[in-house]
């Protein structure tokens, strides 16, 4: 008897146990593995704006107060491999620069040629192994983190483990952001925050930290001049940045994502001499919204349809 009743406390605690599990269970994600989804002959729309604010010396050292990028990139799935890599391209659908207030007249065709060849082969987990073609694009105006040439990394933000990601649990990873030879990698931490829906779309969302520093030569804005010491600028640059990202699992895409960094920048204005101006240090603000194209309100879509 004494036995019988014991067997029915274990029961009983068990059972209650069992039910507080089920009660957690839906309040508290599991580890997920995260992961791109590719599918061939597919593509998505994304519209990226980017601001930079500070005092840019440009053009002789001329302060630039203001600069606005607004473009729509269109990613492309070429091919699937056996191993689930992807080789992607990219297009620029439409683009517009201010700067000040004033319309920079860069030409949208020889954007969109610059990067009619480009070949990214990437990883379902986000991880680039390959990159080639690709031309000099008609600016080198600095988007957070990201070269102009490197404009598929804004709608591939994230790098995920191959293992499961854990709610709350940081990762870190590395990243080259440029074409440079020897410019040193990006370095990111990057955390899973919680499931948080974009326009009605399920989402995770995640925030990233970046550092990244370098230093290069580069011609800020292809346009024509007499000035000889306007044609080449060596730039030396820190950047620090955080992001959030929204990522669906379902679709395995991103949805939406929002940067900011901050850039401790000096550039020299050169000369075919060799011989460099001054530094002049710049501290500059950056901000940077990509969101897929069909979760925008329809109003901005037909306004940048027309652009």
């Amino acid at each position: 008897m004494m036995k019988n009743h014991s067997m029915l406390i274990v029961l009983a605690v068990f059972g209650v146990c069992l039910a507080s599990l089920a009660q957690q269970a839906p309040n508290e994600p599991l580890a997920q593995a995260f992961r791109y989804r590719f599918a061939a002959n597919t593509q998505s729309k994304y519209r990226v704006n980017a601001q930079m604010t500070g005092t840019l010396p440009l053009f002789g050292g001329l302060p630039v107060e203001k600069v606005i990028l607004d473009m729509t990139l269109v990613l492309r799935v070429r091919q699937v491999r056996a191993d689930g890599s992807a080789e992607l391209g990219i297009d620029v659908e439409a683009f517009k620069a201010e700067m000040d207030g004033q319309l920079l007249p860069l030409p949208l065709d020889r954007l969109r040629a610059s990067v009619r060849d480009l070949v990214y082969v990437v990883t379902p987990q986000g991880e680039v192994l390959e990159r080639r073609g690709g031309s000099v694009m008609p600016f080198s105006i600095p988007v957070p983190g990201v070269e102009a040439s490197q404009l598929p990394l804004l709608l591939l933000q994230l790098v995920f483990p191959k293992e499961a990601v854990i709610l709350e649990r940081e990762w870190s990873y590395a990243r080259h952001m440029s074409t440079a030879s020897g410019d040193p990698p990006a370095q990111f931490t990057a955390r899973w925050a919680k499931d948080e829906a974009v326009s009605n779309v399920p989402a995770s969302l995640f925030n990233q930290t970046m550092r990244w520093h370098r230093s290069f030569k580069a011609d800020i804005f292809d346009l024509p001049t007499t000035d000889e010491s306007l044609m080449v600028k060596q730039i030396t640059q820190q950047v620090a940045g955080e992001s959030q990202v929204w990522f669906s699992r379902t679709d395995g895409q991103l949805l939406k994502s929002v940067l900011k960094a901050q850039y401790e920048q000096q550039t020299r204005l050169l000369n075919l001499s060799e011989s460099a101006s001054s530094p002049a240090p710049a501290r500059l603000t950056a901000s940077v919204q990509v969101t897929r194209e069909d979760l925008l309100p329809r109003e901005a879509q037909t306004q940048q349809n027309q652009r």
